[in-house]
């Protein structure tokens, strides 16, 4: 009876699976996007995504040595953070832009807050509601006329017709 009635803290359901193995799947499982986005967008979207994957690590790396914490850049929770938001940036921004958004999503939203598994919200999407924020013509930015074909941005493409 009384293994019925344990209580205890969450996770309720255990696995052996890891946070590294967990978040080297999520990595993996990101990477056709990449590779497709790289396809369409070109090389410097590339640049953007690792900028970000790179500045996300070493952020962390830098963090947890300056506050003698335990180096945790291994777990890949930074690589995931980093390639979320890469994924999320327009393909043309310039790269100092993602690389702050990287040390705001690990510093102040990860770190700050405890660590893995201790923020409040997701680190890159808070990056890029503070990049939005703060850089709101770059973020919306998607003129693909320096990715070598023409579009057009607008209420709707009957208003054009229109006019």
């Amino acid at each position: 009876m009384s293994k019925l009635l344990n209580v205890s803290s969450s996770p309720h359901v255990r696995s052996s699976v890891s946070t590294q193995n967990l978040m080297y799947d999520v990595a993996i499982a990101m990477l056709p996007a990449t590779i497709w986005g790289v396809m369409q967008f070109g090389f410097y979207s590339l640049l953007v995504v690792a900028a970000t994957v790179l500045s996300c690590v070493l952020s962390e790396y830098v963090f947890e040595t300056l506050m003698k914490k335990p180096i945790t850049i291994s777990d890949g929770s930074a690589l995931v953070t980093g390639m979320i938001l890469g994924l999320n940036m327009p393909p043309t921004i310039p790269l100092w832009i993602p690389v702050l958004g990287g040390m705001f999503a690990i510093i102040v939203v990860k770190q700050l807050y405890g660590g893995l598994g201790q923020n409040f919200m997701n680190p890159a999407l808070a990056a890029r509601c503070f990049l939005l924020i703060s850089f709101a013509g770059f973020m919306n930015n998607f003129s693909s006329a320096k990715l070598g074909f023409d579009s057009m941005s607008g209420a709707t493409p009957l208003a054009a017709m229109r006019a």
